[in-house]
């Protein structure tokens, strides 16, 4: 019996990472299964013809009875293999999604966290097949029947393994003997992927020996098509750029396909999960007929319109706390930082940064007299000439000398606070 994994393995890696895979650190995923246990022996085989370094990390969810017998299991074979192991304990809170998928993010959580370059999962082809069902079944557009990707960037995920059957795999422990551990939910047929894997996709390999590959090629399909849509929403955006004036109205000329897979695509890129096909075309549906404003949270972010524009902005807690400074030149607020520089003439202000100067938002009442021989003019009317949509008003962060307001963000400074021409002050900005 010819045994080539290895060979495969190490032009999957090579093909993957390139020349520069001899300075990585890859750290495997390591659950003590089958698939998990010959990813660990395969790469502990190469590592010292490419130079990597390697680590394993097991994830103790404390879900099953059998757990610590696991982690012990864990640590014996990868001790005999001579690698680094470490554990990470994590508490899984069952979701509306389920205990799969609070486990996966508990998972997940981990790996974001690791101090490596590379976190390697023994995902296969059967994997990749139970994937793509489990997504068209949830009613998953070309993305997501894309299915998993063999080199996540963006959370660092590689996965060397999705064109290798889970048979070749058995036959790699077999033939050298590993010893791996057998969770015993994975038998439990309520959850949907041991469902498909163990009822669904050999029923369906009696009708098509190959269908597991077929599937494998048709995420390929599917994933060429995300491509071109992400392209085709690269080029609207570029063209549409969001966050200026007429933007919007450019937003609502595209069909409505293209304006979802336009703002899909921005709040994903942002770091958003893909919204809901639903969630999106309500979106949409707002953003045409809105007419005083508009803000949607999408996770971390939120979808705003305003006067013609529309644009993505960092979503954050309602509540802020005042802040003194004390001479510091920046520091975060909101989604913004407050930078301070020493300068002089009218564009300075009279601070002292002796702690007497403090940073609120707004409190309810403030004027400023932005001119010396003008009136006082009110927060309010300020913010509607400058044109700040009201949801940013309320986070503006006001600078207040004892009991003076100073400067506001974005509306401007009182004028009695401003220097004399030479006059040494502060230069305050927020971006």
């Amino acid at each position: 019996m010819s045994l080539d994994l290895d060979v495969s393995l190490a032009k999957r890696l090579e093909s993957l990472l390139g020349p520069t895979l001899s300075a990585l650190h890859l750290c495997v995923a390591f659950s003590g299964g089958l698939d998990s246990t010959v990813l660990l022996h395969l790469l502990a085989q190469l590592a010292p013809r490419f130079g990597f370094r390697l680590s394993a990390v097991h994830v103790h969810h404390g879900l099953s009875p059998n757990a610590d017998a696991w982690l012990a299991h864990c640590e014996r074979f990868t001790h005999s293999l001579g690698i680094s192991f470490e554990v990470r304990h994590v508490t899984v809170v069952r979701s509306g999604d389920g205990l799969e998928a609070a486990a996966r993010d508990a998972r997940h959580a981990v790996f974001a966290a690791l101090d490596c370059d590379w976190i390697v999962l023994a995902h296969h082809r059967g994997d990749q097949a139970e994937t793509i069902l489990h997504r068209l079944m949830r009613g998953s557009g070309v993305h997501g029947a894309a299915g998993m990707r063999a080199m996540d960037v963006s959370r660092r995920l590689l996965r060397p393994l999705l064109d290798e059957s889970r048979e070749s795999l058995l036959r790699w422990a077999q033939a050298y003997a590993l010893p791996w551990i057998e969770d015993e939910s994975n038998a439990d047929p309520r959850f949907t992927r041991n469902f498909l894997r163990n009822e669904v996709l050999p029923l369906l390999r009696t009708r098509q020996a190959g269908v597991e590959a077929n599937l494998a090629r048709a995420a390929g399909l599917f994933e060429e098509s995300a491509q071109l849509l992400d392209e085709l929403a690269a080029e609207d955006a570029a063209r549409i750029a969001p966050g200026t004036m007429g933007s919007l109205d450019a937003l609502r000329l595209l069909s409505d396909a293209r304006a979802r897979n336009l703002l899909r695509y921005l709040l994903v890129e942002a770091g958003a999960l893909p919204p809901a096909t639903d969630r999106l075309a309500e979106a949409l549906r707002q953003m045409h007929e809105a007419q005083d404003g508009l803000r949607l949270v999408f996770d971390e972010w939120a979808l705003c319109a305003w006067r013609g524009a529309f644009w993505l902005e960092a979503e954050a807690g309602e509540s802020f706390e005042a802040r003194v400074w004390c001479g510091e030149t920046q520091f975060q607020w909101h989604s913004g930082t407050l930078r301070f520089a020493p300068g002089s003439g009218s564009q300075a202000l009279r601070l002292r940064p002796d702690g007497s100067v403090r940073i609120t938002t707004r409190q309810g009442g403030e004027r400023l007299r932005p001119h010396i021989d003008g009136p006082s003019r009110a927060f309010k009317q300020l913010a509607q000439e400058a044109d700040i949509p009201p949801w940013q008003r309320e986070r503006l962060p006001c600078l207040w000398q004892g009991d003076a307001l100073v400067w506001i963000a974005g509306l401007g400074a009182n004028a009695a606070w401003r220097c004399a021409e030479g006059e040494s002050g502060w230069l305050v900005e927020w971006s």
